[in-house]
């Protein structure tokens, strides 16, 4: 390929266009519409008298908060990254911190944040205490949030991440250590559980909040390809390929249509609630992976 070609195929210009239009559209949204007194409106659903359901969330607490600790603890990690020069893929040993530039580790951090925050909002409800309005309003963004990424992650790491590992003959048995399960496993089904046993009352503008914490992660990737290690988690969001536009953006929409998707269940009301499960556990079936026989590298 000649370097005019390698110039014009060079999309870089146009997917960091995209990012910022996209950035500036959810904020425009964000400032003009209702969804703000909507998220007011609707976060006390989210909090209600039973006990059963403040224990399950408790233990799902520590079970996330258990794996944040863990990550710390279990040594180097085995994570596969791009170049932004040259965009080559190469293989890392993160360690502490800095594991945590993976969307994955993301979905961990906001589902733990939202167990954390739901148990308290409910201790203060079970005993009759005053609500933190902020509290409840945030507790209900990060459901939206943590239920969609959790889906998504377990979606991509089921279907995209495993099956490339396996083709192209990557050790992937660091993939099913406690916190990879949690990250990629039980964060979907603890969230989707708490949707079930709580019931909470979700509105299809809460959609938006997935395309907000998307464009957030996605413009952290960027900012750690720019200005950090130089270095792109997912080969994906490469700024250069023609279809890097597509792709950087994508992310944050598939996060509001799982939310859509879930929202569409909840639809279903209480009189189908057989069917909501029904629905729910199909759809975790078919996403997580807990176990994978170990394939052996062949010799060059």
């Amino acid at each position: 390929m000649s370097e005019t070609n390698g110039i014009e195929d060079d999309y870089t210009k146009v997917t960091i266009a995209t990012i910022v239009s996209v950035s500036f559209l959810i904020i425009i949204y964000l400032l003009l519409s209702d969804v703000w007194p909507k998220v007011a409106d609707n976060s006390e659903s989210f909090s209600n008298s039973s006990i059963l359901a403040l224990l399950y969330r408790m233990i799902c607490c520590g079970f996330c908060v258990y794996a944040i600790i863990y990550m710390f603890q279990s040594g180097p990690a085995n994570m596969h990254v791009v170049r932004l020069e040259g965009n080559e893929e190469v293989l890392l040993h993160p360690i502490g911190i800095q594991k945590f530039v993976t969307f994955s580790s993301w979905t961990l951090l906001t589902c733990t944040g939202y167990f954390i925050l739901s148990s308290v909002n409910q201790l203060r409800f079970i005993f009759d205490a005053a609500s933190i309005t902020w509290l409840v309003s945030l507790q209900t963004i990060l459901f939206c949030m943590g239920i969609s990424m959790a889906f998504l992650t377990a979606t991509v790491v089921r279907y995209v991440i495993l099956p490339n590992m396996i083709a192209n003959n990557n050790s992937h048995s660091h993939m099913f250590l406690y916190h990879e399960q949690i990250m990629h496993n039980f964060a979907a089904i603890f969230l989707g559980v708490d949707l079930l046993l709580v019931k909470p009352e979700l509105v299809a503008e809460f959609a938006i909040f997935g395309l907000l914490i998307g464009i957030v992660y996605i413009s952290f990737a960027y900012w750690l390809a720019y200005f950090g290690p130089g270095f792109f988690v997912y080969s994906f969001l490469h700024p250069q390929p023609k279809i890097a536009p597509l792709f950087a953006t994508g992310l944050a929409v598939c996060i509001a249509l799982f939310y859509l998707g879930l929202w569409l269940i909840m639809q279903l009301g209480d009189s189908l609630w057989w069917l909501q499960l029904a629905i729910l556990v199909t759809w975790l079936s078919l996403i997580v992976q807990f176990r994978m026989a170990e394939n052996l590298p062949t010799a060059s």
